[in-house]
């Protein structure tokens, strides 16, 4: 994490040091991002950097959790207004919220494209290890109140569920940027085709765990 020094600076300082970060790392990914590069882009001395930061992972570390903080604040509204959904509508909402959150800021996105790109990389491990074990948390809370109030089977593992929807919500980011509509989003704003991945992603939930009549499909289980 940042050095005391860091904080210690004008906001708007700050400001410009992590947007240049974060276009650093989204255009050359966290291996070949430079600190040279940095420091010249936001006008520093190179010896001001160890003075904020211990090195380029500290950094590196400050910003996702930065970004992490800022989801957090668009996903608030949400979290606030849960009692207005039932589970899997308040799913829905935090699914799409957070794709909304990917499109409007494709600098970050673009970060997490390497991220996506270099699972086997100590950094992936590390960060989206984290990052899941959060929001497994989160969802585990949420599973119990909707058991409560009966929109969720009770017979449900809450560990594997919580884990799997958690994971689900990273692998629709991923998946979406993928597509042409979501690169196209990367250098505009929320796209509308969203809606139709995370409908695909709910229905699969709600006809698994919900209390509703399952469907069955048309196969032979024999």
């Amino acid at each position: 994490m940042p050095k005391e020094t860091f904080y210690n600076l004008p906001d708007h300082k700050r400001r410009n040091i992590e947007k240049t970060a974060i276009k650093e790392f989204a255009e050359y990914g966290y291996d070949k991002a430079s600190v040279t590069r940095m420091v010249e882009n936001c006008s520093i001395a190179k010896g001001s950097f160890y003075q904020y930061f211990d090195d380029k992972k500290d950094r590196y570390f400050y910003l996702v959790a930065r970004v992490a903080e800022k989801k957090a604040e668009a996903l608030a509204p949400v979290m606030e207004r849960s009692y207005k959904y039932d589970f899997f509508g308040l799913i829905r909402k935090l699914f799409l919220e957070g794709l909304r959150f990917a499109a409007n800021n494709p600098e970050v996105t673009m970060m997490g494209d390497w991220l996506f790109k270099n699972r086997e990389h100590p950094i992936y491990k590390e960060l989206v290890g984290t990052g899941l074990e959060n929001a497994r948390n989160i969802y585990m809370e949420l599973l119990k109140t909707a058991i409560e109030k009966k929109e969720v089977r009770a017979d449900i593992d809450l560990a594997f569920i919580s884990h799997t929807i958690s994971t689900l919500s990273v692998s629709s980011i991923e998946y979406y940027f993928q597509t042409e509509e979501g690169k196209k989003a990367r250098t505009a704003r929320f796209d509308e085709n969203m809606i139709d991945i995370i409908d695909l992603l709910i229905d699969f939930l709600k006809y698994g765990i919900g209390t509703g009549e399952r469907k069955v499909a048309g196969y032979d289980k024999s």
